[in-house]
């Protein structure tokens, strides 16, 4: 072959290469959702806009994910394969886009599915024998297969921007709350006590982990049980409590540390004034 084709041919590629399509705006969005059911941090963070990602490190956005084994991560990625989504409006402006999506997803919680994932029984699903798991796996895929796998149904709308490499989903981290976390203990000799994060931008809809690890630096058993106040008061409303076990009274052993996973909800309807609300964990010790 002559140097005049080869450069001939290359050149062709590179004109090819910049011309190619990449996914539209409903592409993006379809593979978001898919990465969003399937819980996974890398394509998630791959996915949104770099406004969002100056606004958030990837390390922070991955402490927030809630940690899945990797035999539950490859069910739950197995039936976000099987999401499919029909565009029902795409605007295009400029580098902007807003699409509207009709899902259908699987329903993780049909007595058809978690019979055949144990009830989601993690501890069961995490000790299972891949030659169980690949069962599992294709009992899935029968049932996908056979239009008996229960779906969901819905629609969501994302906004996305587009930069030189492509579509990206804009979530506007940057122009949510700011939530603050901290930890007031009466005896700090006996009682010490972390919060992570300490403090993270939160969009509108958004839920949010804190974990919290006390260790128990006396010479006996401390009991304690949290209390925790959110300011200021009149938009506490706005910041909703999933989950705190420190409710229930806490021992800890001399030398002990234990952590504790609280998870918020900023509400959709958060109203644009809110900027800041501060969430305070309190120890009294017993």
């Amino acid at each position: 072959m002559t140097g005049a084709l080869v450069a001939g041919l290359t050149a062709v590629a590179v004109l090819l290469g910049g011309c190619a399509r990449g996914p539209a705006p409903a592409e993006v969005a379809l593979e978001y959702g898919r990465a969003v059911y399937a819980n996974d941090p890398a394509r998630i963070y791959r996915l949104v806009s770099a406004e969002d990602r100056r606004a958030r490190d990837e390390e922070t956005f991955r402490r927030q994910q809630r940690p899945l084994s990797a035999p539950v991560l490859e069910i739950v990625g197995q039936l976000a394969s099987f999401i499919t989504a029909t565009p029902v409006e795409t605007k295009i402006d400029g580098a902007r886009a807003i699409v509207r999506l009709s899902f259908k997803l699987p329903n993780a919680n049909a007595p058809e599915v978690k019979t055949i994932l144990l009830d989601w029984d993690v501890a069961r699903l995490d000790k299972l024998a891949e030659p169980e798991r690949r069962r599992i796996r294709e009992r899935l895929d029968e049932l996908h297969r056979a239009g008996r796998l229960p779906m969901l149904e819905g629609e969501e709308t994302l906004e996305l921007v587009r930069d030189d490499s492509g579509w990206h989903v804009f979530l506007n981290w940057a122009g949510g709350v700011r939530l603050r976390f901290a930890a007031t203990v009466p005896d700090a000799t006996r009682l010490r006590v972390s919060v992570d994060p300490t403090q993270i931008m939160v969009a509108p809809g958004e839920r949010v982990r804190v974990t919290v690890r006390a260790t128990n630096l006396a010479q006996r058993d401390l009991t304690t049980k949290v209390a925790h106040r959110i300011e200021p008061g009149p938009d506490s409303r706005f910041l909703a409590l999933l989950q705190c076990p420190l409710f229930v009274p806490a021992t800890l052993a001399p030398g002990e540390t234990k952590e504790f996973v609280s998870e918020y909800l900023l509400l959709r309807d958060v109203p644009g004034r809110v900027k800041q609300i501060e969430v305070t964990y309190e120890f009294p010790l017993g």
